[in-house]
């Protein structure tokens, strides 16, 4: 008597036919049994795409039916955390179990992250406030103005747990990973990074965005867990709300955060991956 196979079954063929082509060593945790993981771009982009899709579709929507962009951060946030965590397993058939960097075992590490997420905040915000001075930016006023009309629990929940998991997961936890195994660590970040800033929605927020993506995908790319980068990033969501605006305003010269960001990108520097710790299992001749 034939039987149709169950829903998990099928879904987990469909997912070993997507990943077929070129498949590669598993980066995090075991090899499994559950197909590999596809070097070809076609199931690279799509499986970014839906991903990225699903975040700003239920943004979207939960931000126009309830007329509050913030909700529809704080619900897109946590479903796609869960969305990203639950692929993770399927994939790499563990949590992760991906060796930690030796670099990142040490306190220098976490010391030089901790200053370049410093460096970053300032040279980014300050950049951004100079942008919204020169340009203006209508997208970003609009934001800021929804951000004051949510109530404060709800604004807290969105900018140090929704949003820092739900993006963290996005980029951090789905999009760099499938880039680097075609990609060399600093355009995967950059790539990623760039797709980060730009789903904010306008310049002056890119403009923080991007220097922050770079950081915290090297800093993934160390320790191949998310609650760091997770945690990192709702630090530096913590800092828009306590340091104080004169002080960025200070800054907000081109010879001030050009410095800044000068002093960031020799962060990064230390912070980038050495030659050869290709822990992620990418090849030096992608087919």
């Amino acid at each position: 008597m034939n039987r149709r196979p169950p829903v998990g079954d099928a879904i987990r063929l469909l997912v070993e036919r997507l990943n077929h082509s070129a498949a590669g060593p598993i980066p995090e945790g075991p090899a499994s049994a559950r197909g590999g993981r596809s070097r070809s771009w076609t199931a690279i982009i799509a499986q970014c795409a839906v991903g990225l899709v699903l975040y700003v579709t239920v943004s979207l929507t939960v931000g126009l039916l309830s007329g509050s962009p913030v909700l529809g951060a704080a619900v897109s946030g946590p479903m796609v955390f869960g969305a990203v965590v639950v692929w993770r397993r399927w994939t790499f058939g563990a949590w992760s179990s991906r060796p930690v960097s030796e670099q990142a075992k040490g306190t220098r590490f976490w010391v030089f992250a901790l200053v370049g997420l410093v460096l970053c905040f300032l040279g980014g915000q300050s950049l951004a406030v100079w942008l919204h001075a020169v340009i203006g930016s209508s997208a970003f006023d609009t934001a800021q103005s929804a951000q004051n009309a949510a109530p404060v629990a709800l604004l807290l929940f969105s900018l140090f747990v929704a949003a820092p998991a739900g993006e963290e997961a996005l980029m951090r936890g789905l999009v760099h990973p499938l880039l680097r195994r075609r990609l060399p660590v600093l355009v995967s970040a950059l790539v990623s990074s760039v797709v980060f800033a730009v789903l904010h929605g306008n310049l002056v927020q890119v403009a923080v965005a991007l220097p922050l993506g770079v950081l915290l995908a090297f800093v993934y790319e160390h320790v191949g867990r998310l609650w760091p980068v997770v945690a990192l990033h709702a630090l530096f969501n913590l800092a828009s709300v306590v340091v104080p605006v004169p002080l960025v305003e200070a800054m907000a010269t081109p010879a001030v955060f050009a410095a800044v960001l000068l002093g960031a990108a020799g962060v990064l520097m230390v912070l980038h991956p050495a030659r050869g710790d290709d822990r992620d299992g990418r090849t030096s001749s992608p087919r």
